[in-house]
């Protein structure tokens, strides 16, 4: 199938879909350390810690989530792209806070990517 057949298939795991765009939208903001303190406050788990334990322990997010979480390849791309920029951040930063990941120089093109990735999943029919 191609990616335009892929785009018609429904999701079979749409909730996973909306917590990721939550996640993206975290990143994408210019502090995510201001929403995750909020969202301490309310007694939920939020940080930098449970970022990478949605998109690198608990979730692929590659081709075998096409028609799971993701639409089609483009969709594939924008998170794997997001996933590299957050690798190098960590590679940097090694087991950082909130703190130390969100002002990492590289911290931008996390962002950058999160927006991407953002505006590709919205892009969807």
């Amino acid at each position: 199938m191609d990616s335009a057949e892929h785009s018609q298939l429904p999701l079979s795991m749409p909730h996973r879909r909306s917590e990721m765009v939550l996640y993206l939208h975290e990143m994408a903001s210019s502090d995510p350390r201001t929403l995750w303190s909020a969202q301490r406050e309310k007694g939920l788990a939020a940080g930098i810690d449970e970022v990478f334990h949605f998109f690198f322990d608990d979730n692929d997010l590659d081709e075998t989530d096409i028609g799971v979480t993701l639409l089609n390849h483009t969709e594939v791309a924008a998170i794997q792209h997001l996933k590299a920029a957050l690798e190098i951040v960590l590679g940097s930063v090694g087991n950082g806070d909130d703190i130390a990941f969100t002002g990492h120089p590289m911290w931008q093109q996390v962002s950058a990517a999160a927006s991407n990735a953002l505006e590709q999943l919205a892009a969807q029919p």
